[in-house]
């Protein structure tokens, strides 16, 4: 207990130091501790599911090499079920948006509709009440609706009387019978209903809506559980060619599905905060070190009254390990913040139980603690004691040799090249950032809004089609209006659908779709650069169909050739009349804004085709005023509908920007940190080399050695550090090569205007870093210095 007391004492004396320090530490252990946090809620836990490692995604793989996933139909779900021996079971779902109008005024709610069984292959209750009945989940059967917790709570305030209630959609009456608990779904759901496939719908194999998910028997592999369901997918072709033939089926982890292009994000950022500790890390064995050679007269004094180096060493631990504690604690503090911070900020990640420290976390700062009194506590404190301590007292006061120095000047360059890797990260993510926000699109945003009408898919379509028109008209003729319409998926919103077509004397061509009315291109600002836009949705149910295809279209198939007026046709509905090309449509980035534009089909809908499109209405000027007047619009239209999502085209689009943005700023947050824990370490090395030379530049001054001579030798030594930091940046970064181009968009990962800015912003941080004990060195009175002991 007394050697702890002495170290209290210790760095009682040195209170900015240790301050200092332990600031550092907590930073970067608590960075650390967060995203680990999030990487192990996200990563490494399992989903909230009993006996989630037999989850698996189950799909279709389409016959089609370049978009080989597809949804299900429902009749092959029921065949899949039925014919596997792999599978416990195998449920599927789809999205349907639902208004209802139990309440004072119309709520949209997200809804999912669900095969039977679907709770069952989860394998998780209700937290109240209970899930669907076999009963319930036929056509015909009793209705019945279960809520989600969100919903529990928003509207409930968890009253156990929710249970029973009734809710109104699209005039039907559905019972709450129950409530799931928070974590169950990944997706921000507010009820579940049962889907009730009619028997011609179940005849219908090419009417492929349906996500699929499935529980493997136990000792079943996922190679197995695939190998069996695409063996059952061969047999259907053979059942039913002309809808089957060549197609098979997808299994894949469910945990690996949902998490996706997130570990790639994760990684990158857990990566990029761990380069941040360790250069703090770095940096307070650089500031230790300088202590340590500062204090080499007390420890040269302690071993000329019979201490050993173990017992020198012992002491200097007990120092370091009461800093790591307190940074470790700290941290731990700090990464509560912050993980509350991500929380609010990457709210798509797939974390439903939410991100939190819990024991493993704790872990990791205890771990990442001990590590960081190791590395900037016990390797400074053996260096400093390597040499004779009786030798360093019979000297002191004589200057030392720059070899005494070697490790700071190695720890300052290791800081340099990962503040360069950083820096360089940094710069070509935000240049990548700049790309995406200031890509063509293809059409002009700037003055449209865009909202939801709610409506559901089994609504009378006649009725939802007579409400799309009525709507369309209003739009029209309000003033200040351009151009109004509606599409099935908004551009660059990640729909990526893929259809194969035939036209007259071509081969089978794949291309993306899109739904949509007359005035919707004109809304989007996009040009038709050949024949006409749809035409009025009245006309529309008169044949053939109509549709536009884009200008990239034309150029891969028509050679140049006018396809206005020619036909083309589903190979997967070869019954369906063919469609009549009546236009031509500039190129618009629909998959996403870092994706060239491919060649693309619209498809003039009817009215009632697509019951909850994606509305657009352009303005002439600014769409403020336009914005407040939607909504009395709709609402006098019909005032059982709820009008959501109400926002302007570029906010859509700036939302899809969200994970490039984040992790830009969080990389140059994290970037600059670096350099200046950088330019910290050279301040501390320059400063040293001061200290300990003070009587050798006394000398070298009394003999004519001018003081820009001396500032000149200390910077051009500074120069030397920095260009071999720099050096070994540059190299890092060439072996990051890999994994930033993958991040990147419009931009190299070795593109040197964005090296040389990294370089070149540390070489004036590291400047500024120099000049001051530099300058102080300059200033060194000669006799005063000779005369120092």
């Amino acid at each position: 207990m007394k050697h702890w007391q002495l170290a209290v004492r210790s760095l009682a004396r040195r209170k900015g130091f240790a301050a200092a320090v332990v600031l550092i530490l907590a930073l970067g252990i608590g960075a650390n501790t967060a995203v680990f946090s999030v990487v192990d809620a996200v990563l490494l836990q399992p989903l909230p599911y009993p006996d989630s490692g037999r989850l698996v995604y189950v799909m279709e793989a389409s016959p089609s090499k370049s978009e080989p996933v597809s949804l299900i139909a429902p009749g092959r779900l029921a065949d899949w079920n039925r014919m596997n021996r792999t599978f416990q079971g195998i449920a599927a779902s789809y999205t349907e948006n639902v208004t209802d109008t139990s309440g004072d005024q119309p709520e949209r709610l997200a809804g999912r509709r669900v095969s039977p069984g679907y709770f069952t292959v989860f394998g998780t209750p209700a937290v109240l009440g209970r899930t669907f009945t076999p009963q319930e989940e036929v056509d015909g059967g009793p209705t019945a609706a279960v809520i989600s917790y969100s919903l529990w709570t928003r509207r409930y305030h968890q009253w156990t009387g929710a249970i029973g209630r009734r809710l109104i959609l699209g005039g039907t009456g559905f019972t709450i019978v129950g409530v799931m608990p928070k974590q169950f779904s990944n997706a921000p759901v507010d009820v579940w209903l049962p889907a009730r496939f009619a028997p011609f719908l179940m005849r219908v194999r090419e009417a492929r809506f349906l996500a699929g998910v499935g529980r493997l028997k136990p000792g079943v592999s996922i190679r197995q559980a695939h190998d069996d369901l695409a063996g059952v997918q061969q047999e259907l072709g053979r059942q039913f060619p002309q809808t089957d033939k060549g197609w098979s089926a997808i299994v894949r982890s469910l945990k690996e599905e949902r998490v996706g292009d997130y570990r790639r994000t994760l990684l990158f950022l857990f990566g990029a905060v761990a380069l941040l500790l360790l250069i703090a890390v770095a940096n307070i064995a650089g500031l230790m070190l300088t202590q340590l050679q500062r204090r080499a007269r007390e420890m040269a004094i302690r071993s000329s009254i019979g201490a050993t180096r173990g017992q020198i060493l012992a002491a200097v631990m007990r120092e370091i390990v009461l800093i790591a504690a307190m940074g470790a604690a700290l941290g731990c503090v700090v990464s509560v913040w912050l993980v509350g911070a991500m929380e609010t900020i990457f709210t798509t990640l797939p974390a439903p139980g939410g991100f939190h420290i819990g024991w493993r976390a704790l872990i990791f700062a205890a771990l990442a603690g001990a590590a960081a009194a190791i590395l900037c506590g016990l390797l400074p404190a053996l260096e400093a004691t390597r040499e004779n301590l009786a030798a360093i007292l019979a000297r002191a006061g004589r200057g030392g040799s720059g070899a005494r120095h070697r490790w700071q000047r190695g720890l300052v360059a290791g800081q340099v090249a990962l503040t360069v890797l950083m820096l360089s990260s940094a710069g070509l993510m935000l240049r990548s950032y700049y790309n995406l926000a200031h890509v063509d699109l293809g059409f002009d945003p700037n003055r449209t809004v865009t909202f939801h009408v709610g409506a559901a898919w089994d609504e009378d379509r006649t009725r939802v089609g007579q409400l799309q028109e009525a709507l369309l008209d209003h739009f029209d003729s309000l003033p200040g209006v351009e151009a109004a319409g509606f599409a099935n998926f908004l551009p660059a919103s990640g729909a990526t659908l893929r259809y194969q077509v035939s036209l007259a004397g071509t081969d089978k061509i794949t291309t993306g779709e899109r739904s949509i009315s007359r005035g919707y291109l004109a809304a989007l600002g996009a040009p038709i650069l050949g024949g006409s836009d749809c035409p009025d949705l009245r006309t529309l149910l008169k044949p053939p169909p109509k549709a536009l295809v884009n200008r990239r279209f034309v150029e891969l198939f028509a050679h140049g050739r006018n396809l206005v007026g020619r036909h083309l046709r589903f190979l997967d509905q070869p019954e369906a009349p063919p469609l009549e090309i009546v236009g031509i449509a500039g190129n618009i980035r629909e998959d996403a804004q870092n994706v060239a534009p491919g060649p693309f089909l619209y498809v003039c809908i009817a009215p009632g085709g697509w019951p909850d499109p994606e509305y657009v209405v352009r303005a002439h000027g600014s769409p403020a005023a336009l914005e407040q007047a939607i909504r009395p619009i709709v609402h006098q239209t019909d005032p059982a509908r709820a009008l959501f999502g109400l926002q302007t085209l570029p906010q859509v689009l700036d939302a899809g920007l969200d994970e490039p943005r984040i992790k830009s700023r969080v990389v140059a947050l994290f970037a600059l940190a670096a350099m200046l824990l950088a330019s910290v370490g050279l301040y501390s090395l320059v400063s040293l080399i001061v200290a300990a030379r003070v009587r050798e530049i006394g000398v070298r001054m009394t003999l004519g050695a001018r003081p820009r001579q001396i500032v000149t030798e200390l910077v051009s030594g500074v120069a030397r550090l920095i260009g071999a930091g720099a050096a070994a940046g540059l190299l890092l970064t060439w072996m990051a090569n890999r994994l930033l181009r993958s991040l990147l968009y419009g931009v190299s990962p070795l593109d040197a205007a964005t090296l040389a800015a990294a370089i070149l912003a540390l070489t004036m941080v590291a400047a500024v870093a120099t000049f001051i004990p530099a300058r102080r060195a300059a200033r060194i009175d000669p006799l005063a210095a000779i005369r120092s002991e």
